[in-house]
């Protein structure tokens, strides 16, 4: 069977079904904000969880598709990640004879960033002797990508990221990955609207159970990798 295709619109309706009563009083852009509100839960769930939901990787082949990120050239440092980037995870560099390459994070104000952002600037090149084996970077900004020196050589970088979600319209079909939690999504969006038009006090208390019932239903499904099994070590139990 193959995965349902479900839209801003099944969750409006859902959220429509499980009112009831409730439902002519609730405009259908409020649940749509509401519904977005709880996709944020999940998102924010799953990466708290580390469950690798939502980590994609990066391509240099393609501008205008998804996930772009422009190989290195050894007159930029600063460049564009892509759009739907929150957080970088690991960076492989796949040009032959830089695969060794490593691409650490530094804060901008750090000592170390800036005395190599410096020396870097004062050469107004790459390191003369093509032996940096390390480059320091920093996020700058909403998208800026920054690196403290010029790249040796022109290379080709993979950015593996934990990606953000936008928010859906009506029309829209929601990401696969949400479709297993699209009826907590529904539920989460008609309580809210409820407790707007009820007591908004009691949505807090009720937020708090709800999301712990989102915890218990992604823990639940397990390991998103079966294919290496754990065996437990040294252990010294009765004989």
């Amino acid at each position: 069977m193959a995965v349902p295709t479900v839209t801003g619109q099944t969750l409006i309706d859902i959220a429509n079904d499980l009112l009831a009563g409730y439902q002519n009083g609730v405009d259908s852009r409020a649940l749509l904000t509401y519904l977005n509100l709880a996709k944020d839960e999940v998102w924010g769930v799953t990466k708290e969880l580390h469950d690798e939901y939502f980590q994609v990787f990066s391509q240099a082949t393609a501008p205008t598709a998804d996930y772009y990120f422009a190989p290195l050239t050894t007159s930029v440092r600063n460049y564009t990640l892509p759009a739907d980037l929150r957080s970088i995870e690991f960076i492989e560099c796949t040009t032959p004879g830089f695969q060794g390459t490593t691409f650490s994070y530094a804060k901008l104000n750090t000592p170390q960033f800036r005395q190599e952002r410096q020396a870097s600037n004062e050469a107004n090149a790459p390191d003369p002797n093509n032996n940096v084996t390390e480059y320091l970077y920093s996020i700058a900004g909403k998208n800026q990508f920054v690196l403290a020196a010029y790249p040796a050589a022109p290379m080709t970088l993979i950015l593996w990221y934990t990606r953000a979600l936008p928010d859906f319209e009506a029309q829209d079909t929601l990401d696969e990955i949400l479709f297993p939690f699209s009826k907590k999504l529904a539920e989460f969006a008609a309580k809210r609207a409820m407790c707007g038009v009820q007591d908004a006090g009691q949505f807090g208390i009720w937020k708090a159970e709800w999301r712990d019932s989102l915890i218990n239903l992604v823990q639940s499904s397990g390991s998103r990798n079966d294919a290496d099994p754990q065996f437990v070590t040294a252990y010294e139990g009765d004989e």
